[in-house]
């Protein structure tokens, strides 16, 4: 099952880095995931390998980790509408992706392959939905949508949760993408 969720909050988006992606287990406190870097438009920031906090962090504020400049149009997360914060932009889509109930707990108390198999589904189909990758553009004279095949992307597995017996993936998924000319 893919679930996807929109985290249009910056100070929400950070707080979820520390308090859910890195949580290895609710019910340990010193247990943490290291999430991976996945997509052609991670790569081309020259991101791969494990999640660090800063470069994550950066993103969620659309700032390329490695150079330190601005890799959106929007940067401020909020405006003000009828004397209200409202989102301004997307930080991320966070998929959770996991198995039915049953397969997660022959995976995780009788085969550790089914894990596997399950990493390896996920990452196979990410790298087929990574292909159909689209920005926006929006001008004077063009308002559509333009292919870019990549997205910039990180992987955290998690196999308990507060529902017992959860083999899932989150993959928070950033709103950049590299177009020809640049990165949206």
């Amino acid at each position: 099952m893919i679930r996807p969720k929109a985290q249009l909050s910056l100070k929400n988006a950070r707080e979820y880095f520390r308090e859910h992606l890195q949580v290895g287990d609710y019910y340990a406190e010193d247990r943490t995931v290291m999430g991976e870097w996945i997509g052609q438009g991670a790569l081309s920031l020259g991101m791969s390998g494990k999640v660090e906090e800063k470069a994550f962090l950066d993103l969620c504020g659309g700032i390329d980790p490695t150079t330190g400049k601005r890799l959106t149009q929007r940067m401020n997360s909020t405006r003000r509408e009828e004397g209200k914060d409202e989102p301004n932009r997307r930080i991320f889509y966070d998929f959770v992706i996991s198995p039915p109930k049953s397969i997660s707990v022959v995976a995780l108390y009788q085969d550790q392959r089914i894990v596997e198999l399950h990493n390896r589904a996920v990452r196979v189909a990410m790298t087929e939905l990574e292909t159909y990758a689209e920005t926006r553009v929006r001008t004077t004279k063009q308002n559509s949508e333009r292919v870019t095949g990549n997205v910039v992307a990180a992987c955290f597995r998690h196999d308990t949760s507060r529902e017992p017996f959860s083999v899932r993936l989150h993959m928070p998924r950033f709103e950049e993408s590299r177009s020809p000319s640049r990165l949206r």
